[in-house]
């Protein structure tokens, strides 16, 4: 091959490179993106999920909602910072039950705040 030629397809898989790179950090940044189980029980989220618990109970003064798991959720970032939208298994006294939880996070800012418990 030519030099030209090189130049050529380096130029091309350099272009190729930062639009894949671009793709992915696009996907990243406004859409929600699925959490795999694997990450499920990530010390982060699981700290996200106490979170809300415990702001929960202080907001309703109901101490007896008591953290067990996280099973699904899914979460968004952008130029604010990230919305976690979790669902949760809690007890409540004796009774198991299943909540959804959205929090923000500015972890900039150090701001962290509950947006809704259903």
């Amino acid at each position: 091959m030519t030099f030209q030629s090189n130049f050529l397809l380096l130029m091309v898989l350099v272009a190729f490179t930062f639009c894949h790179v671009f793709a992915d950090d696009q996907k990243l940044h406004g859409d929600w993106q699925s959490i795999s189980i694997n990450d499920i029980n990530n010390p982060k989220l699981v700290d996200i999920a106490k979170f809300a618990v415990n702001t929960e109970n202080m907001q309703s003064e109901n101490i007896g909602l008591e953290f067990q798991s996280l099973s699904d959720g899914r979460i968004k970032v952008d130029n604010n910072g990230t919305t976690y939208d979790l669902t949760i298994v809690a007890m409540e006294f004796d009774e198991v039950n299943v909540y959804e939880i959205v929090v923000f996070e500015n972890s900039k800012d150090q701001v962290r705040k509950l947006i809704s418990f259903d």
